[in-house]
């Protein structure tokens, strides 16, 4: 069950990704929804772009794994629907984690548009 509510349909993926990893973490160690809330916007704000490295890698290893599996469907078939989701997924994915690589900027979550559209709604 997903404790938090995207009032913008427009993040980033990547920031998204992260956030919910954060979140997740908070929640695994007791913190009520709240403060897991602000505690995974404050590590998103903070999250240096050198820490992207470990995340390319894994992005770069699932898209390369991906290629790799698309012959075994037929163009027509739903598993290859699945696959060219889960691959548009992680080419997007990879996009921005090179654009970020690119970038001057040390902590490339800060600007609130990355955390500040997530929300606790409900009990805590």
């Amino acid at each position: 069950m997903i404790d938090w509510i995207i009032l913008n349909r427009s993040v980033n993926d990547l920031a998204t990704a992260l956030f919910s990893i954060f979140y997740y973490q908070q929640r695994q160690e007791g913190k009520n929804r709240p403060e897991a809330l602000q505690k995974a916007q404050t590590q998103l704000r903070e999250f240096p772009k050198i820490d992207l490295n470990k995340i390319f890698q894994e992005v770069e290893r699932r898209e390369k794994e991906l290629i790799v599996n698309r012959k075994k469907y037929p163009s027509d078939s739903i598993e290859y629907e699945q696959w060219k989701l889960e691959y548009n997924m992680y080419t997007k994915l990879n996009r921005q984690i090179i654009e970020i690589e690119n970038s001057t900027q040390q902590f490339p979550f800060s600007d609130p548009r990355y955390w500040a559209a997530f929300i606790c709604h409900g009990l805590r």
